[in-house]
């Protein structure tokens, strides 16, 4: 088909960032439900500064949609822990990324966040009222609020505490702890109803994915981040939770930058 009329955005997102990954998705696929984006012809993929969707759309319009879509965001809590529950937006239940389904009988995910004191339902609501106060212009990933960062995806975050075994408000540093609502948000909407999440983890705590070097339909955006599309030019990094981060086993965990594995041309790459 041909491109006339498409734009081309450039996404300031960081392929090494498991957050930014999470929240590539979720936007790759929000655009696959906006009719004037004309989603059929837009295409997606990662270069060395970011990721790129070529679609009919504006930055604005894409980010509009993607905000409507994560203040309606709700945690519908399920019995046991706090973790325990669903995500639901839009009139669709999405699945439980906290939780380990991986086949091999793992009962520990990586993605376990949340203790006693901060449950997802908190955190998402606190998220919602920081992202009411920003505009949606380029700027929108990158803008930051104050408070709870408990979602554990973003490496930006924690880093000066958490890596030492105790918490900021400990070190005294809280006030340090930097959120970014948009990523966080986002991570969360693309490990929940845009991803089988739970597919990218090779151990209790360690998780996988694939960085696409060509342009590909938004609509095989979920393949293309687990490797499910042979031949396709990409790295492929994994992410590995902090050993000795504060409230292991119960509470927060943090991912730092993700490690690359491999390239083009190298061994096939599995999760």
């Amino acid at each position: 088909m041909s491109n006339d009329g498409l734009n081309e955005l450039r996404l300031a997102l960081d392929e090494r960032n498991l957050a930014h990954v999470l929240s590539a998705v979720a936007l790759a696929a929000l655009v696959t439900g906006i009719a004037k984006a004309r989603p059929a012809e837009t295409m997606c993929w990662w270069c060395r500064g970011g990721f790129v969707a070529r679609t009919a759309i504006s930055k604005t319009v894409l980010f509009d949609a993607a905000s409507r879509f994560l203040q309606d965001m709700r945690w519908i809590p399920g019995f046991g822990t706090v973790e325990q529950g669903t995500f639901a937006a839009n009139g669709e239940l999405g699945s439980n990324p906290f939780i380990s389904l991986a086949e091999d009988g793992q009962e520990n995910s990586p993605f376990k966040t949340f203790s006693g004191q901060q449950g997802p339902g908190n955190v998402l609501g606190e998220q919602q009222v920081a992202l009411e106060g920003l505009l949606t212009t380029n700027s929108w990933l990158i803008q930051v609020s104050r408070g709870i960062s408990s979602w554990g995806f973003d490496c930006r975050v924690g880093s000066h505490a958490y890596d030492l075994g105790f918490s900021s408000n400990d070190e005294g540093t809280g006030e340090r702890d930097p959120v970014f609502p948009a990523v966080e948000l986002l991570s969360v909407a693309g490990a929940s109803f845009f991803s089988a999440i739970q597919g990218w983890q090779v151990d209790e705590k360690t998780v996988g994915y694939c960085i696409w070097t060509e342009p590909i339909s938004v609509a095989l955006a979920s393949y293309a981040v687990v490797g499910r599309l042979h031949g396709l030019p990409a790295r492929h990094y994994r992410a590995k939770s902090r050993g000795g981060a504060y409230g292991k086993g119960a509470a927060y965990r943090f991912f730092p930058e993700a490690t690359l594995r491999n390239q083009k041309g190298e061994q096939e790459w599995q999760v």
